[in-house]
């Protein structure tokens, strides 16, 4: 089955299919992955907040959290606390890897060398995985 919601600042719809093999929040985020990538939700466009998503659907706001926590965490959307949710755009992504860039420079000057800081990456990585 097929539920529609509506981002009432842009007037586009997003489809979230419930049911099937995968939970409901991992239903969300493909779906909203798949919105991003082909461009129906843009960088800087706000999503539904997350009590609002939830009453509109009648899931739990636990589960539209974690979809956003996932898609925040895979670097499609930013949520800001007390404002929501947007999609990134280019520009905000090559600045989150800028950043990413500049701390490990600090780290190397440091005096923390490559495989530690790879380590630490695998470490981040696995921890998400578990």
């Amino acid at each position: 089955m097929l539920y529609l919601i509506q981002i009432i600042q842009t007037r586009r719809k997003i489809g979230v299919r419930f049911g099937g093999k995968r939970n409901v929040f991992e239903n969300i985020v493909e779906e909203i992955k798949s919105l991003i990538k082909v461009g129906a939700l843009k960088g800087g466009e706000k999503l539904p907040s997350v009590r609002a998503f939830a009453v509109e659907r009648k899931i739990n706001p636990n589960t539209v959290a974690k979809a956003y926590a996932v898609l925040e965490e895979e670097g499609f959307i930013r949520v800001q606390p007390k404002k929501g949710a947007y999609v990134l755009g280019e520009q905000e992504k090559k600045a989150e890897f800028d950043e990413l860039k500049a701390q490990i420079c600090i780290w190397r000057s440091a005096g923390i060398g490559e495989e530690e800081i790879l380590e630490a990456v695998k470490a981040v990585y696995q921890t998400q995985e578990d």
